[in-house]
């Protein structure tokens, strides 16, 4: 993909090291949303929205103590969600929009006219805006109530929008890329790279002092509105992807790939909390007066979302750890009564047993492949999954020791021949090959020649997370370089391709 580029403005590259302090607060899950992931939070009034894969939009009334699926549409993957007043939005691939003009209570489809993927929206009390794919921006007309395209100053994707709220908002992307805008969104400016890789949060806690995150761990302060750039150096992060930085007030927070990163004085210091045993990525931060939020992902199959809360009195933790010799005898009789789990060979599918009663997402019903490498191999999702296997009717429930004691593998990657596929980033259409090659097919007509007439509905997105999952070979130059049924038959079972 070729990226154009408007001007570069040179980064005073130094380095400030930050040392972690202990929190006095913790991060704790709350209910799981939807079957796969979410990618977005806001707030609106007492009402807190998520949204994410698989079209759903949940609601929480109860500061996100139980949550339901309030909207769906199958159709659509969000990727975020804003407000405006009483106003709310979720945007998403393929231009898709879903908003409710009464605080959520009651949803409609919006026709943009546009048609790339839209990944961040931000809204203040005067202005809201969004961006996607190919450079896209919009900016919202308060007047008209509509969204419209202006002008941008380069045609790479741009993944977070920052609304300051003045007139001013901040726009980050591929390669480094940063955006400007004084007069309500109307003009962009591009100050160039200001990062050596892609970047997927910005925030900017003053008219000149700001932050951005990104691919690999990177993570880069201004205090001079984007003019030089320092990097921010944390103990516990290295190479992680950054997605998303948010803030209010002297509350600041990055999320990432296995990580959660929080400042409760302004940056000044910082606290990470490591989820790399729990294989979570978090997408996307919310920090406002009702809370502290963080929501993403576990494997691309379970959603996550977890809450900064205080810690509990001492007085309240010893109450809540007294209980009554019959309520004991009670939990005993609860536990006798849960399906003893079995252990299993290699080549079988696996599951923790779940205890008790379970929400449809939580973590005991991730599935995996046992191996005859001897490892657990995670779905990233089930659109994977169905290339392999037709239902989850063989999938063997085993103990969390029996699961925990198997080493974690590499992903499973698509079945080879069966779809197409394409980065979200990068509009380069891949066939599969055994043991997660990728191969690039070189135009339209040898698609159609390989897949039909209808092989643009044969192509499924994968995201950027999960690039290092493949290793990529020749491209495909004709029909005769790739016969999908071959490529099919080549891997008979998963085994044979790791």
């Amino acid at each position: 993909m070729k990226f154009h580029r408007i001007s570069f403005v040179s980064a005073l590259i130094f380095s400030v090291l930050v040392s972690p302090v202990l929190a006095e607060g913790s991060w704790e899950e709350k209910e799981y949303g939807t079957i796969q992931g979410l990618q977005g939070m806001v707030q609106v009034g007492d009402t807190v929205f998520a949204g994410g894969n698989s079209g759903n939009i949940i609601q929480s009334q109860d500061d996100g103590e139980t949550w339901e699926v309030f909207d769906q549409n199958a159709t659509a993957y969000w990727q975020d969600m804003g407000a405006f007043g009483d106003t709310v939005w979720a945007i998403g691939e393929g231009a898709t929009m879903r908003q409710s003009d009464d605080g959520g209570a009651t949803w409609g489809n919006v026709t943009l006219s546009v048609t790339e993927n839209l990944y961040d929206l931000d809204a203040s009390d005067d202005y809201a805006y969004l961006v996607g794919s190919g450079g896209r921006i919009m900016a919202y007309q308060t007047a008209a109530k509509l969204w419209l395209s202006v002008t941008s100053p380069v045609t790479s994707a741009l993944y977070r929008v920052q609304d300051i709220g003045d007139g001013t908002a901040w726009i980050v992307g591929t390669e480094g890329v940063l955006l400007s805008t004084t007069d309500g969104g109307q003009n962009w400016t591009n100050l160039g790279m200001v990062a050596s890789n892609d970047l997927y949060g910005v925030w900017f806690t003053s008219a000149t002092e700001g932050y951005v995150v990104g691919r690999s761990g990177i993570f880069r302060k201004t205090t001079d509105a984007g003019v030089s750039w320092a990097d921010v150096s944390v103990s516990g992060v290295t190479n992680q992807h950054l997605y998303d930085i948010r803030g209010s007030g002297d509350e600041l927070v990055v999320v990432g790939d296995k990580i959660l990163i929080r400042s409760e004085d302004g940056g000044a210091t910082w606290t990470v909390t490591d989820y790399t045993d729990e294989n979570y990525t978090f997408r996307n931060a919310y920090v406002s007066d009702g809370g502290i939020w963080a929501v993403g992902t576990k494997d691309d199959i379970a959603s996550v979302m977890v809450r900064y809360e205080e810690e509990v009195i001492e007085e309240e933790a010893e109450e809540e750890e007294e209980i009554t010799e019959e309520e004991a005898t009670e939990e005993e009789v609860e536990e006798e009564e849960v399906l003893t789990p079995v252990e299993a060979e290699p080549g079988t599918l696996i599951k923790s047993v779940c205890l008790g009663e379970t929400d449809l997402n939580d973590p005991c019903r991730s599935v995996y492949y046992y191996a005859t490498d001897g490892k657990r191999h995670a779905f990233p999702n089930e659109k994977v999954f169905f290339t392999w296997f037709d239902d989850f009717d063989s999938v063997v429930d085993v103990s969390s020791d029996f699961l925990s004691d198997i080493a974690l593998g590499s992903n499973v990657t698509y079945h080879p021949g069966t779809r197409m596929v394409k980065f979200l980033s990068v509009p380069t259409v891949y066939a599969v090959v055994k043991g997660g090659e990728l191969r690039s097919i070189a135009s339209e007509e040898i698609a159609t020649e390989l897949y039909g007439d209808d092989w643009n509905q044969q192509i499924d997105d994968i995201s950027d997370a999960f690039y290092g999952n493949y290793t990529f070979g020749e491209p495909i130059e004709s029909a005769e370089d790739y016969v999908p049924d071959l490529a099919a038959e080549a891997v008979t079972t998963l085994d044979d391709n790791f």
